[in-house]
């Protein structure tokens, strides 16, 4: 049988719902919120108060709710105990953990870091039993590792702005070993929508399916022509950064979208929204939140014309492909 893994279990695919791809609902310390206390998310209480309205949201499209992929990876945050809680307790949600790294920058002192230490078949290995056993409570930051029942869901990995440093090469190289091995899907982090080409061909070049990888964040680089090569490349796309007005605004993401579906790319295009901080969510006085999607998107780009069974790819079919195993787990 088909199977998405979530911190709860596998389920049927077809019950993930509305999919928001990439977000954040726990982060409860570590290098990106030392570098900005803006991105701790430590509250289970803030956390299920912000997954509820985006349940309640992706019921009007789903009888099955939502799904909500919380992209934090090792030795980022993670807190699968307190994740899991939120799942149990918010009616009408469904969460994917992660596993995997993040970009170079966050992991501070990355010259005497395990990952510049252990071999790539080692770092793998770490990968693949976060998605076969269980996430290790401690996050893997320390020499005990105590694993839990919540078993990681997809594969981060992360770049530099306009460059892969050989830090985050070995950490891609890792998660491509453990994407061939288990049949996880791979999601990434592009830093300001660059090297999503290059991280792309690389993992194709390691022997990653293009079916298994999606070039995240992606939308920072609003040239169409660029995005519809890394399209050409058989890979998705992941397009997040709601309501991100500091950036580029929401039309920008909207033009993106409407191309995708002119130009034949309708089947591999995924919606997150990134809200990891608090000041990008409503539990902590944001008028924005984790239910952006089908909130504000569905109903915007219905608005604006969007063939409605696009909009429900974008919002529903699309991940629910992408997130089923490719193998048996």
């Amino acid at each position: 049988m088909s199977f998405a893994r979530t911190i709860l279990g596998d389920v049927d695919p077809g019950t993930l719902g509305v999919v928001d791809c990439h977000d954040h609902l726990i982060r409860v310390g570590a290098g990106e919120v030392y570098i900005d206390r803006d991105h701790q998310l430590d509250s289970v209480e803030k956390a299920e108060e912000e997954a509820t309205r985006f349940a309640q949201a992706s019921k009007k499209w789903s009888q099955h709710g939502g799904t909500v992929v919380d992209m934090c990876p090792i030795n980022c945050g993670r807190d699968p105990s307190k994740l899991a809680e939120v799942a149990k307790n918010v009616e009408g949600l469904q969460v994917i953990a992660a596993t995997g790294f993040h970009r170079e920058h966050v992991y501070l002192e990355t010259q005497s870091h395990w990952i510049n230490r252990y071999s790539v078949d080692k770092v793998a290995e770490l990968v693949i039993a976060d998605i076969r056993e269980g996430i290790d409570q401690n996050d893997y930051s320390g020499p005990i590792v105590n694993r839990t029942s919540c078993k990681a869901g997809v594969i981060k990995v992360g770049t530099a702005y306009g460059a892969i440093t050989p830090f985050e090469h070995k950490c891609l190289e890792a998660a491509s070993i453990a994407a061939i091995e288990t049949g996880a899907p791979i999601n990434t982090h592009t830093t300001f929508g660059t090297c999503g080409l290059e991280q792309a061909q690389a993992m194709l070049k390691l022997g990653v399916p293009a079916n298994q990888i999606a070039i995240g964040h992606i939308q920072r680089n609003a040239d169409i022509y660029y995005l519809e090569k890394i399209l050409d490349l058989g890979v998705y796309l992941e397009i997040d950064g709601t309501n991100r007005i500091k950036y580029q605004p929401d039309s920008n993401r909207i033009k993106e979208l409407a191309a995708f579906k002119k130009d034949g790319f309708e089947d591999r295009v995924l919606l997150g929204t990134d809200s990891g901080k608090r000041s990008y969510q409503k539990a902590y006085g944001s008028v924005s939140g984790v239910d952006y999607n089908p909130a504000v998107d569905g109903p915007r780009m219905i608005d604006e014309g969007f063939d409605p069974e696009y909009v429900d790819k974008l919002l529903i079919k699309n991940a629910k492909t992408f997130f089923t195993f490719k193998k048996e787990g």
